[in-house]
């Protein structure tokens, strides 16, 4: 109740301050998916998920021109759960900061998206936000509270962005991110790195448009600083345009870690696109998962959904 009470509260005064900002914006997406799944490999169950495709969420997005070249940008995002009607407990759980944009580049202090998940959005055909999307054990959080990150101009092709987490507690390390990106033309390529809580992440990969289908690739390799074991990633993806509307996804990940289990991920996906802001999809999960000198389990979840960006 509070959570919802807060929403309403949140868009009354975005809109009351609507007049005094030059650009506020609404918008949001709503992705929800009637299916049968094997989460934990074992049961099956009948479910109406929300985010399957892509995240459902709320948001707000304003900038004011201060002149000279500056503007002052902020954004608020709040996930909801299509299917039960819900939101997180925390409202501005996945986007919520405040920041300039100059000449210089962008800065942005709050809670943002992270620069790991940033790369495996990119470095993917399968949104981040969604449960088909490339994530998990390399990825520290989605989205990085207590952040101020900076992101460059592109350069002929090349940009950079740099991502400072801060712990805030005594013995807790803070995170650190930092990225290169290169795009021009059909090719795109980047390498992230992110160190903190007593693990790090590499992250490379890219993607190259061939026209009649986007091809993406990455590599990542996570280190435990503490157990010494290594977590190794292979991902490949693919989307193709069907038709006029249609838009079809395939990607397959490979992940093991070191002496103790090993697992692939193969998602499918068709989606049909109604008109420019409403789909419909199509979508199979597959995951196997083998212990080392252990049996291996499968789990296959299937699901069709509606989409909606707004």
């Amino acid at each position: 109740m509070f959570a919802k009470n807060a929403l309403v509260a949140a868009a009354a005064l975005v809109v009351s301050v609507a007049a005094q900002a030059q650009s506020v914006s609404v918008y949001g997406n709503l992705d929800v998916a009637v299916g049968s799944f094997e989460d934990d490999l074992t049961n099956r169950v009948t479910k109406v998920e929300s985010g399957v495709l892509d995240g459902s969420f709320l948001g707000f997005k304003g900038q004011e021109d201060l002149g000279g070249g500056l503007k002052a940008v902020f954004k608020l995002e709040s996930a909801i759960g299509v299917d039960a009607g819900t939101t997180d407990s925390k409202l501005w759980q996945r986007t919520s900061e405040i920041g300039l944009v100059g000449s210089f580049g962008t800065v942005t202090v709050g809670n943002s998206l992270s620069l790991s998940a940033l790369a495996n959005h990119t470095q993917s055909p399968f949104s981040v936000l969604g449960q088909m999307g490339l994530g998990g054990a390399l990825n520290f959080n989605p989205f990085q509270a207590n952040s101020v990150t900076y992101t460059s101009k592109s350069y002929s092709g090349f940009s950079g962005a740099a991502q400072y987490g801060a712990s805030e507690t005594r013995g807790q390390d803070s995170i650190i991110a930092l990225q290169g990106n290169y795009a021009q033309g059909p090719l795109a390529a980047g390498v992230t790195y992110t160190e903190g809580e007593k693990q790090s992440l590499w992250q490379f990969g890219g993607s190259f448009d061939l026209g009649a289908a986007k091809l993406f690739a990455q590599y990542a390799q996570a280190n435990d600083y503490t157990t010494k074991d290594d977590v190794n990633s292979f991902h490949l993806g693919v989307s193709a345009p069907v038709g006029a509307n249609g838009t079809a996804l395939a990607s397959w990940t490979h992940t093991t870690e070191e002496n103790t289990w090993k697992a692939d991920q193969l998602n499918v996906a068709y989606d049909y696109a109604l008109s420019k802001r409403t789909g419909a999809y199509a979508g199979l999960m597959y995951t196997q998962i083998k212990p080392e000198g252990g049996d291996s389990k499968s789990g296959l979840s299937a699901a069709v959904g509606l989409r909606h960006a707004f």
